[in-house]
Protein backbone atom coordinates (compact mmCIF):
# COMPACT_ATOMS: atom_id res chain seq x y z
CA UNK A 1 0.00 0.00 0.00
CA UNK A 2 2.53 3.06 -1.09
CA UNK A 3 1.29 6.07 -2.20
CA UNK A 4 2.46 9.61 -2.85
CA UNK A 5 0.57 12.75 -3.72
CA UNK A 6 2.01 16.39 -4.45
CA UNK A 7 -0.34 19.38 -5.48
CA UNK A 8 -2.50 22.33 -3.89
CA UNK A 9 -5.05 21.75 -1.13
CA UNK A 10 -7.63 24.82 -0.73
CA UNK A 11 -9.28 25.14 2.22
CA UNK A 12 -12.90 27.05 3.05
CA UNK A 13 -15.61 26.44 5.73
CA UNK A 14 -18.69 28.19 7.53
CA UNK A 15 -16.39 30.34 9.69
CA UNK A 16 -14.96 34.13 8.90
CA UNK A 17 -11.90 34.69 8.56
CA UNK A 18 -9.58 33.01 10.13
CA UNK A 19 -11.16 29.74 11.09
CA UNK A 20 -10.45 29.40 14.41
CA UNK A 21 -10.10 25.66 14.21
CA UNK A 22 -6.90 26.43 12.46
CA UNK A 23 -5.38 27.33 15.69
CA UNK A 24 -6.23 24.20 18.05
CA UNK A 25 -8.69 22.13 19.79
CA UNK A 26 -9.20 25.04 22.50
CA UNK A 27 -10.61 27.47 20.29
CA UNK A 28 -14.55 27.55 19.29
CA UNK A 29 -15.86 27.63 16.16
CA UNK A 30 -17.79 31.20 14.70
CA UNK A 31 -21.32 29.29 15.09
CA UNK A 32 -20.17 26.53 17.92
CA UNK A 33 -20.04 24.18 14.53
CA UNK A 34 -18.05 23.70 11.89
CA UNK A 35 -18.51 22.82 8.29
CA UNK A 36 -15.65 22.99 5.66
CA UNK A 37 -14.13 21.67 2.99
CA UNK A 38 -11.11 20.59 0.96
CA UNK A 39 -10.21 20.82 -2.84
CA UNK A 40 -6.81 18.67 -3.75
CA UNK A 41 -5.65 19.62 -6.86
CA UNK A 42 -2.90 16.61 -7.89
CA UNK A 43 -0.34 17.70 -9.62
CA UNK A 44 1.56 14.11 -9.55
CA UNK A 45 1.17 11.15 -7.56
CA UNK A 46 0.96 7.30 -7.86
CA UNK A 47 -1.01 4.78 -5.68
CA UNK A 48 -0.32 1.32 -5.65
CA UNK A 49 1.01 1.88 -9.43
CA UNK A 50 -2.28 4.11 -10.51
CA UNK A 51 -1.22 7.46 -11.85
CA UNK A 52 -3.82 9.83 -9.88
CA UNK A 53 -1.46 12.96 -11.24
CA UNK A 54 -4.26 15.20 -13.12
CA UNK A 55 -6.52 13.98 -10.44
CA UNK A 56 -8.86 16.11 -7.71
CA UNK A 57 -10.22 15.13 -4.84
CA UNK A 58 -12.78 17.46 -2.56
CA UNK A 59 -13.44 16.49 1.02
CA UNK A 60 -16.66 18.00 2.61
CA UNK A 61 -17.33 17.72 6.53
CA UNK A 62 -19.61 18.40 9.35
CA UNK A 63 -18.71 18.72 13.29
CA UNK A 64 -20.63 19.60 15.91
CA UNK A 65 -17.92 21.87 17.04
CA UNK A 66 -13.98 21.67 16.90
CA UNK A 67 -12.29 20.09 14.26
CA UNK A 68 -10.05 18.73 16.67
CA UNK A 69 -13.01 17.31 18.62
CA UNK A 70 -13.63 15.29 15.49
CA UNK A 71 -17.05 13.26 15.40
CA UNK A 72 -17.01 14.40 11.40
CA UNK A 73 -19.66 13.31 8.96
CA UNK A 74 -17.81 13.35 5.41
CA UNK A 75 -18.05 12.68 1.88
CA UNK A 76 -15.46 12.56 -1.05
CA UNK A 77 -16.13 13.92 -4.56
CA UNK A 78 -13.68 12.57 -6.84
CA UNK A 79 -12.88 13.28 -10.34
CA UNK A 80 -11.01 11.12 -13.11
CA UNK A 81 -10.71 7.58 -14.40
CA UNK A 82 -12.74 4.34 -12.32
CA UNK A 83 -9.42 3.37 -11.41
CA UNK A 84 -8.59 6.69 -10.08
CA UNK A 85 -11.12 7.81 -8.19
CA UNK A 86 -11.12 4.32 -6.51
CA UNK A 87 -7.49 4.45 -5.15
CA UNK A 88 -7.79 8.34 -4.54
CA UNK A 89 -11.12 7.01 -2.16
CA UNK A 90 -9.18 4.62 -0.25
CA UNK A 91 -6.20 7.24 0.43
CA UNK A 92 -8.11 10.25 1.31
CA UNK A 93 -10.74 8.38 3.41
CA UNK A 94 -7.47 6.56 5.26
CA UNK A 95 -7.81 3.22 4.41
CA UNK A 96 -4.23 3.15 2.70
CA UNK A 97 -2.19 4.45 5.54
CA UNK A 98 0.04 7.40 6.00
CA UNK A 99 -0.75 11.24 7.24
CA UNK A 100 -4.44 10.91 6.00
CA UNK A 101 -5.38 7.88 8.00
CA UNK A 102 -3.95 9.40 11.22
CA UNK A 103 -6.17 12.32 10.76
CA UNK A 104 -9.49 11.06 8.95
CA UNK A 105 -9.27 8.77 11.69
CA UNK A 106 -9.52 11.25 14.48
CA UNK A 107 -11.91 13.36 12.94
CA UNK A 108 -14.45 11.79 10.71
CA UNK A 109 -16.43 8.97 12.65
CA UNK A 110 -19.10 8.65 9.79
CA UNK A 111 -18.38 8.48 6.04
CA UNK A 112 -20.92 9.17 3.49
CA UNK A 113 -20.89 7.28 0.38
CA UNK A 114 -18.40 8.95 -2.07
CA UNK A 115 -19.89 10.41 -5.11
CA UNK A 116 -17.97 11.13 -8.98
CA UNK A 117 -18.16 14.51 -9.80
CA UNK A 118 -16.48 17.06 -12.34
CA UNK A 119 -14.03 19.27 -10.15
CA UNK A 120 -12.86 22.50 -11.86
CA UNK A 121 -10.74 24.64 -10.27
CA UNK A 122 -10.03 28.46 -12.00
CA UNK A 123 -6.25 30.11 -11.02
CA UNK A 124 -6.08 34.11 -11.29
CA UNK A 125 -6.08 37.07 -9.37
CA UNK A 126 -9.15 34.86 -7.21
CA UNK A 127 -9.24 31.03 -7.18
CA UNK A 128 -12.83 29.54 -8.46
CA UNK A 129 -13.51 25.97 -7.64
CA UNK A 130 -16.88 24.19 -8.91
CA UNK A 131 -18.25 20.60 -7.82
CA UNK A 132 -20.79 19.28 -9.85
CA UNK A 133 -23.91 20.77 -9.04
CA UNK A 134 -22.97 20.93 -4.93
CA UNK A 135 -20.61 23.72 -4.55
CA UNK A 136 -19.70 26.90 -5.76
CA UNK A 137 -16.79 28.77 -4.45
CA UNK A 138 -14.14 31.53 -5.00
CA UNK A 139 -11.24 32.06 -2.99
CA UNK A 140 -9.49 35.86 -2.58
CA UNK A 141 -6.11 35.71 -1.26
CA UNK A 142 -5.21 38.65 1.25
CA UNK A 143 -2.25 40.90 0.52
CA UNK A 144 -0.90 43.66 2.40
CA UNK A 145 -0.13 47.21 1.11
CA UNK A 146 2.85 45.58 -1.32
CA UNK A 147 1.05 43.09 -2.85
CA UNK A 148 2.32 39.92 -0.76
CA UNK A 149 0.40 37.59 0.14
CA UNK A 150 -1.03 37.42 4.26
CA UNK A 151 0.20 33.54 5.22
CA UNK A 152 0.61 31.83 8.31
CA UNK A 153 2.89 29.87 9.87
CA UNK A 154 2.75 26.65 12.69
CA UNK A 155 -0.65 26.63 13.59
CA UNK A 156 -1.76 23.40 15.42
CA UNK A 157 -4.10 22.01 11.86
CA UNK A 158 -1.07 23.23 9.76
CA UNK A 159 0.96 20.57 11.90
CA UNK A 160 -1.77 17.93 11.74
CA UNK A 161 -1.83 18.10 8.15
CA UNK A 162 2.08 18.53 7.34
CA UNK A 163 2.05 21.88 6.03
CA UNK A 164 4.76 24.50 6.76
CA UNK A 165 2.81 27.49 5.50
CA UNK A 166 -0.69 28.59 4.23
CA UNK A 167 -2.12 31.89 2.32
CA UNK A 168 -5.21 33.06 4.22
CA UNK A 169 -7.99 34.27 1.64
CA UNK A 170 -11.90 35.18 1.66
CA UNK A 171 -14.22 33.49 1.00
CA UNK A 172 -17.12 35.32 1.15
CA UNK A 173 -20.05 33.44 -1.21
CA UNK A 174 -19.17 30.35 -1.35
CA UNK A 175 -21.81 27.76 -0.26
CA UNK A 176 -21.66 24.28 -0.22
CA UNK A 177 -25.64 22.46 -1.03
CA UNK A 178 -25.13 18.14 -0.29
CA UNK A 179 -28.44 16.90 0.16
CA UNK A 180 -26.60 15.05 2.88
CA UNK A 181 -24.98 17.63 4.37
CA UNK A 182 -25.61 20.79 6.68
CA UNK A 183 -26.54 23.62 4.03
CA UNK A 184 -23.83 26.22 4.60
CA UNK A 185 -21.98 29.73 3.03
CA UNK A 186 -18.86 31.42 5.08
CA UNK A 187 -15.91 33.43 4.60
CA UNK A 188 -12.93 31.69 5.34
CA UNK A 189 -10.74 30.12 3.66
CA UNK A 190 -6.83 29.23 3.27
CA UNK A 191 -4.40 28.11 0.09
CA UNK A 192 -1.61 24.80 0.68
CA UNK A 193 1.03 23.10 -1.38
CA UNK A 194 1.44 19.78 0.01
CA UNK A 195 3.52 16.63 -0.59
CA UNK A 196 2.84 13.62 1.32
CA UNK A 197 3.29 10.14 0.87
CA UNK A 198 2.86 6.47 3.01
Amino acid sequence: MAWQMSGDMVEFCSCKLLCPCWLGPMTEPDQGWCSGSIAFDIHQGSIDGVDVGGSRVVLVADWPGNFFGGQGKARLYLDGRDDQRRELEAVFSGQKGGLLAGVMGAVVTHWLPAQPAPIAIQRGEQLSITVGQVCQATLAPLKNQAGQPTTVQGSAAQEAFQLTSMVVASSQGSQWSDPDLRHWAGDSGTIHTFNWSA
